[in-house]
């Protein structure tokens, strides 16, 4: 027998928005009428229809998530930290039977449009969200719209509500710590504009650093970038080392970044791992393009990507739970940085 959600209902004398939230595992249904409907919805082998339950429920049975590939992610490459991270969510979502639907945008005008096409087109009702800024407006819309999201990054104008990100902060204490140890007091730290909170979080993460091994903040060290563009960073880096020529070390605060002290370093003749060091976070650029291999500090992408999904499905049948989670960064060693010699 082809079954579908009406005729289950009407062999279970139930309504059919009581068969979706009982197949949905909702609160509000009894656990008595749930055992019910997932023995019958066995017996028939009936898979819900995610399109099925939205007509039924009002609300998508999907995920979404909306890729920019504009500013920081205008480049194809920088953009594979989120199929990583997509990897992470996909095997959960296939197994639970929920859709998920990305959406792109080439601006950040396009990116408002699709969020509100998710939630109020599509009735998306469950999103992660990314890139969080330190003010960030998506938060207001989808708490005004009763969104149920998780965040990748968090933002400082909210702290109710769940999240994963990378353990900013102790990443890039744990760069100072990895120069300091090698004798670097030198140490320039190319930044993205911490507009982006993650941004900000590396900034503290490097005052945190260089106050804990005893060096002094020297702001000719510190600069920050508009955007994700090798060429400035070059320019910048290229420029920062010819008025400060004691420099022994450069930390990148992402892979373009890093391309770009890469190109400066060629650009001035400084053999790094010899003449100077290079230290980033890293990605496949750094892992499979760069020459000499670049010394990152990794963090757990795909696994951030399966904690988001199961804190979203763990809290969203109670919304006063709300859960954090920090991956773990590790350093991988690599060729591009050297001990400075003491004389």
């Amino acid at each position: 027998m082809n079954m579908n959600i009406k005729k289950l209902a009407k062999k279970l004398n139930l309504s059919i928005t009581t068969v979706s939230r009982a197949l949905g595992n909702y609160s509000d249904v009894s656990e008595k009428t749930k055992i019910r409907v997932l023995n019958l919805a066995k017996k028939y082998n009936y898979s819900p229809n995610p399109h099925a339950s939205r007509l039924a429920s009002g609300k998508s049975n999907s995920v979404g998530f909306v890729l920019p590939i504009y500013g920081l992610n205008s480049s194809i490459l920088n953009q594979s930290s989120f199929f990583e991270f997509i990897a992470g969510l996909s095997d959960k979502l296939h197994s639970e039977n929920i859709q998920f639907t990305m959406m792109f945008a080439k601006n950040e005008k396009e990116e408002k449009e699709a969020y509100e096409k998710l939630v109020n087109v599509q009735k998306i009702n469950k999103l992660i969200i990314h890139n969080t800024k330190k003010y960030d407006n998506r938060i207001n819309f989808l708490k005004k719209n009763k969104v149920h999201f998780v965040s990748w990054g968090r933002s400082k104008n909210f702290n109710n509500y769940s999240w994963v990100d990378l353990d900013n902060e102790a990443s890039i204490e744990m760069m100072v710590d990895y120069l300091v140890n090698k004798n670097h007091r030198n140490i320039a730290f190319i930044n993205i504009s911490e507009e982006y909170n993650f941004a900000h979080q590396r900034k503290i993460g490097f005052l945190k650093g260089l106050k804990k091994n005893n060096l002094k903040f020297k702001k000719k060290y510190y600069k920050t970038l508009r955007s994700e563009n090798p060429k400035q960073a070059k320019d910048i880096i290229i420029n920062t080392i010819i008025k400060n020529p004691e420099i022994t070390s450069i930390i990148s605060s992402t892979e373009f970044t890093a391309v770009g002290a890469i190109n400066a370093c060629k650009e001035l003749n400084k053999e790094i791992g010899k003449d100077i060091s290079v230290i980033s976070y890293g990605g496949p650029i750094l892992e499979h393009l760069s020459s000499p291999s670049i010394t990152t500090v990794d963090n757990p992408l795909k696994d951030l990507g399966e904690k988001a999904i199961e804190i979203l499905f763990d809290t969203e049948k109670d919304k006063s739970t709300l859960i954090e989670f920090l991956g773990e960064p590790k350093i991988t060693e690599r060729d591009s940085v050297h001990t400075v010699k003491i004389l």
